[in-house]
């Protein structure tokens, strides 16, 4: 099932954003500057616009806030694994980072961004207990989900353990970690591995690493988010395999 954006303010955001949107539904007799600029965005994206009842509108609201506007959102594409290996092929430097059960949609989309910054191959998050690709994470990716292949695993082990059989160093990152990230091997083919915000790395994933960094802190205040922490750590792999334009 399409997921539904409500709303005229979260679909004028979707539509802006690049959002894979397959239709615009209004509620008859819908009018205002907000309508006719989303009428104007959809059509300059050639997404078709329906007009439905109110009571339409109110049966397939979730939030029961829909304004009198709805988008549906196409469902997103996932890369398989096999596919993004075969992009990468035999090349010496490539990024790849794995969320280990992430379950705000918001932190994917702003680690997405991230990740695509620095330049990463692709995002593997989890099918269970984790957040997937939807509104939120697109509102928050700043348009990098349109370009950074997403893998959605259903054994994040077995991912670790493939990957690890292609020549990637598996990196978990960790406040409990001994090595500084800018002590650690932190260049060339590299599995980061970012946990929750809650419960960290999950204790399977992180036997499966081949080595845990932390990064150091200087104030009071504990750690970063995790797509703050993925920016730190991406950027120095980056920095380190001269990635940067």
């Amino acid at each position: 099932m399409s997921a539904l954006i409500e709303g005229r303010n979260a679909v004028t955001e979707a539509l802006r954003a690049g959002v894979p949107v397959s239709a615009v539904l209004l509620a008859s007799g819908a009018k205002g500057a907000p309508v006719d600029e989303i009428r104007r965005l959809a059509a300059a994206r050639g997404i078709g616009v329906r007009t439905v009842s109110r009571r339409v509108l109110d049966e397939r609201s979730v939030r029961g806030a829909h304004q009198g506007v709805m988008a549906e959102m196409a469902p997103f594409a996932y890369t398989p694994l096999a596919e993004v290996l075969e992009r990468v092929g035999e090349r010496e430097a490539s990024l790849i980072i794995v969320l280990d059960h992430i379950t705000d949609e918001g932190n994917l989309g702003a680690v997405a961004r991230c990740a695509e910054v620095a330049g990463a191959d692709a995002l593997v998050i989890p099918k269970a207990r984790s957040a997937a690709v939807g509104p939120a994470a697109y509102k928050t990716s700043a348009g990098a989900l349109a370009h950074l292949p997403v893998v959605r695993a259903s054994n994040l082990v077995r991912v670790l353990e493939e990957l690890k059989e292609t020549g990637y160093w598996a990196a978990g990152a960790t406040e409990a970690a001994s090595t500084l990230a800018w002590d650690a091997p932190l260049e060339g083919r590299i599995a980061l591995v970012m946990g929750s915000e809650g419960e960290g790395l999950s204790r399977l994933v992180e036997k499966t690493c081949d080595f845990t960094v932390r990064l150091p802190v200087a104030g009071r205040v504990g750690s970063l988010n995790v797509a703050q922490a993925t920016a730190v750590l991406a950027l120095e792999w980056a920095r380190r395999t001269s990635t940067g334009r």
